[in-house]
Order: C-alpha cells, then sequence, then structure tokens
C-alpha cells in the first residue's frame, strides 16, 4: 500500500531547471569554464556542493572558494525564482489528490533548505507538506538513495510504502534504490530518453497524475 508521497522540488513543483541552467552557465562562465545546456542536464539533482565539486575537478579555478561560488550560485537562482519562477501544471491538484486521501506529503530536494523553504512559500504549498528536506543534510545526494530513505523514515513509512516524484535521472535513480514506488515526470526534451524506463511510471506532466494511475502502482 502506498503511504505516503515523497516530492522533489526542482523542475518537479517548480518549473527551475531552466533558471539553475542560466545561473550556472553565468557563473562558471566567470569562471572560465563554458557550460553547454547538456552539460548542466547531466548533473541535474545533484547537490550543489557536488556539481562545483564537479566542474573544480575538471577545470580549476582560483578566484573564488567552492563555499564562494556555491553561495554565489545559489543566491542567483533565488533572484531568478523570484523574478520568473512558476508552479509546473497540476502541482496543485496532485497535492490535493493526496491530501484528500490523508496520505502524508513531504520534499526531498536537492536545493538548499532555505532555497526550498523559499519556494515552497512563493508557490503557496507549504502546509501541504508534513516536512521539508534537503539532501545538504545528507553526506550523500542523488544519485544515492539516502534523502529518499531519511524522508521515508520521518513518514514513518517504510520506503516500498513511498511514492517518488521525480524530474531528473538522478533522483529517479535515488528514488529506486531506496526501493520506493517512482513516478518520473521528466521534461518534454528528456521525455524519450530510455534511462528514464528504469521508474515504475513516467508521466508528461502531474495533469496526468489521477486515481487510475495510482491504484495501478497500489497494486
Amino acid at each position: 500500500m502506498i503511504k505516503a508521497a515523497i516530492f522533489d522540488m526542482d523542475g518537479l513543483l517548480i518549473d527551475s531547471e531552466p533558471l539553475w541552467m542560466q545561473a550556472e552557465i553565468e557563473l562558471f562562465g566567470q569562471l572560465g569554464i563554458s557550460l553547454k545546456p547538456e552539460d548542466c542536464k547531466q548533473m541535474q539533482g545533484v547537490k550543489i556542493p557536488d556539481v562545483i565539486r564537479h566542474w573544480y575537478q575538471i577545470k580549476p579555478w582560483a578566484v573564488m572558494s567552492l563555499e564562494q561560488v556555491e553561495q554565489e550560485l545559489v543566491r542567483r537562482v533565488e533572484e531568478l525564482i523570484e523574478a520568473r519562477g512558476q508552479m509546473q501544471p497540476g502541482v496543485l491538484e496532485t497535492l490535493e489528490f493526496f491530501r484528500k486521501k490523508s496520505i502524508p506529503m513531504a520534499v526531498a530536494s536537492s536545493s538548499t533548505q532555505h532555497l526550498i523553504e523559499l519556494v515552497v512559500r512563493r508557490l503557496g504549498i507549504a502546509n501541504y507538506f508534513r516536512f521539508l528536506h534537503s539532501s545538504m543534510n545528507e553526506k550523500r545526494g542523488k544519485p544515492y538513495p539516502d534523502i529518499f530513505l531519511t524522508a521515508a523514515k520521518r513518514l514513518g513509512q517504510k520506503p516500498a510504502e513511498c511514492l517518488v516524484f521525480e524530474d531528473s535521472l538522478n533522483g529517479v535513480r535515488a528514488g529506486k534504490r531506496a526501493g520506493a514506488v517512482v513516478v518520473a515526470v521528466p521534461y518534454p526534451e528528456n521525455y524519450n530518453d530510455p534511462a528514464f524506463n528504469v521508474a515504475d511510471i513516467k508521466l508528461r506532466s502531474l495533469e496526468q497524475w489521477n486515481e487510475q494511475i495510482f491504484n495501478r502502482l497500489q497494486r
């Protein structure tokens, strides 16, 4: 039985992946690393310090510390979200679906705790969630399962009793490694990537979520 639902944030609840991409291309460009959109996509769902460390190992810079780069990247993303962040289609309907069933929900995101709180406040959905959990509080980020194992424990459920909603491949892999039932909602340009087929079901949008799909996953 499905007894809890765990939601990623970036790209799933809010259309923020293009904003992260813009911020990364801008900032790393200033550090002498010319990133293309596909470079950013391969790091989607990964903890911010791990993203920064990844590019630093490829082409080290000396003008800023890794911590300063992290702070500047988060600051720029927050700025972009405040200016242009929009809720993804189907989010409210999906949250209402679980609320009406009295199924507890949580957010488990690779963003910072402050950014998660900023987003749910901006979208007006904070009251749907039992808690907001950042992978910054975990030793390992996605694609490792730690964040979802912690979220399931805090919800008082076994991972196999939890639905994990994810838009990124790293997040989908983390959910499956945790033993959860995974719903992938990739961005349109990623939908046909066969790597997402590891998910238990793949949707084009949360607008497709319904009782029939829920019952199928229950079985």
